[in-house]
């Protein structure tokens, strides 16, 4: 009976082994990372961003900003936590399904101790015989190459998250306040220049771009917050996305340039995103995208002398563009506890109480989520 706990217990050793460095090596080194159900890090993040977003819904608002704000950083270091934490194990129950002695015992607790001090140096003072020598020596190399491969990965990652910010802070409003999408399309187009709208929009292609390759190899990367109050990536895509679509469907000429192909980009980072996330299929919320509204966008695209299709075709357009993507878009916002706007980086003192209700408005409906 024991002899065959100890085969178990080698075998049960190997696959945690196994498994615990081929979840580090798809996270951080494969860029077409898989997301099955058994993995570690897919089930650290499920239950520990959820266990956040709740936390943070009964804090304070300045208390439960901050925690949204340090949890990406100090979930990297839970990740790398786990990670070693299972090597211990795994090693420990291959010690002691191959029977091999340490200290002269092969008393679990001691090989657990053994295996844990084991993970960075070789510990040979206490191994005695040639296998468990070669197996610490292993074992030292993968808690090694984990390790390295966390700090190896941070570069990248807050250079992925400079690039992002940075772009950010170019998404303003003279007028201060929230930014719509139609005010994008306004902006970018000074005395009803066409062409400059185009080049603006075209020129957030490669933003959008970049973002749908770094998070969705990164996912984790999405949790990290902007430092400036009000605003967000993921509402910085939504704001983009659907300046892009609104011209798309209402200017002549769009539907064939860069307009459109910022459509096409800004709705494949929200759904890949998302997949990515794993947002949860919840009901969809109730899309501001009705004929109301339209007709206040649409009063302010002729008063900016663009060159306008038929109102009723470009309305149809309209809705049938943003259909594609617009409730996942919703999904994923109150997934990441953004506020439901944007707000420009010069508007921060003018508007400090808004950005506060709508920041307080996404925690409260992530504790009921």
């Amino acid at each position: 009976m024991t002899e065959a706990l100890r085969v178990l217990a080698t075998i049960g050793g190997i696959v945690l082994i196994v498994g615990m460095l081929t979840d580090a090596f798809a996270t951080l080194i494969v860029t077409q990372g898989t997301s099955g159900l058994w993995r570690p890090t897919r089930l650290f993040y499920a239950a520990t961003w959820r266990a956040t977003r709740v936390t943070a819904a009964r804090l304070g608002d300045r208390s439960g900003e901050y925690l949204l704000n340090i949890y990406p950083a100090l979930s990297l270091l839970g990740l790398l936590v786990l990670w070693l934490v299972g090597l211990m194990i795994g090693w420990s129950l291959v010690y002691w399904g191959l029977d091999q002695r340490v200290g002269g015992t092969t008393d679990w607790g001691t090989l657990v101790y053994y295996a844990g001090t084991s993970l960075v140096t070789p510990v040979f003072g206490s191994a005695h015989g040639g296998l468990v020598r070669m197996l610490t020596l292993l074992e030292t190399l993968t808690g090694v190459v984990t390790i390295a491969l966390m700090i190896s990965y941070l570069p990248a990652l807050y250079g992925a998250y400079s690039r992002r910010e940075a772009r950010l802070l170019t998404l303003d409003d003279p007028q201060g306040g929230r930014i719509t999408p139609v005010r994008v399309v306004v902006l970018a187009a000074p005395d009803g220049d066409r062409e400059m709208l185009f080049r603006s929009l075209g020129e957030w292609q490669m933003w959008v771009a970049d973002l749908l390759e770094s998070h969705v190899s990164y996912p984790m990367l999405a949790l990290f917050r902007s430092q400036h109050p009000g605003q967000s990536w993921v509402t910085a895509l939504g704001v983009v996305t659907d300046a892009a679509t609104l011209t798309s469907a209402c200017v002549e000429g769009a539907s064939e340039r860069e307009p459109y192909f910022l459509y096409r980009r800004g709705r494949r980072a929200i759904l890949g995103i998302s997949s990515r996330l794993h947002v949860p299929r919840s009901a969809a919320p109730e899309s501001w995208l009705v004929e109301a509204n339209f007709d206040v966008a649409w009063r302010q695209l002729e008063a900016s002398g663009l060159p306008l299709r038929a109102k009723a075709e470009a309305w149809a357009d309209l809705q049938s563009l943003r259909t594609s993507y617009g409730d996942e878009l919703e999904r994923l916002i109150d997934f990441l506890v953004a506020p439901h706007g944007f707000w420009g980086h010069s508007a921060e003192e003018t508007v400090a109480e808004e950005v506060s209700q709508a920041a307080s408005e996404a925690r409260r409906k992530a504790g009921t989520g």
